[in-house]
């Protein structure tokens, strides 16, 4: 179940660490993420259906690589790393 709360990014990065809580966390960095991590991925494809690929990509592989960020950058700044 995704919280309503608003998205704090320090919160969220402390959460991820947080076994019990990892999975509502990374739903809401999808939640809070997927938009504008498209709209980067669509300016460097053409099509949707490969900008929609690419971003599902993009959060499978952010989210089997949880453990490996460690917070010395915003969690965007890793997610978009990781898309480009």
């Amino acid at each position: 179940m995704i919280s309503t709360t608003k998205y704090n990014e320090e919160i969220i990065t402390e959460q991820l660490h947080d076994p019990d809580k990892c999975r509502d966390a990374f739903s809401r960095v999808i939640a809070h993420y997927s938009e504008p991590l498209y709209w980067q991925i669509r300016r460097m494809v053409i099509n949707h259906d490969d900008a929609n690929d690419l971003l599902q990509n993009t959060f499978i592989k952010a989210w089997t690589n949880i453990n490996n960020f460690r917070g010395d950058a915003k969690l965007s700044t890793w997610l978009y790393k990781i898309a480009i």
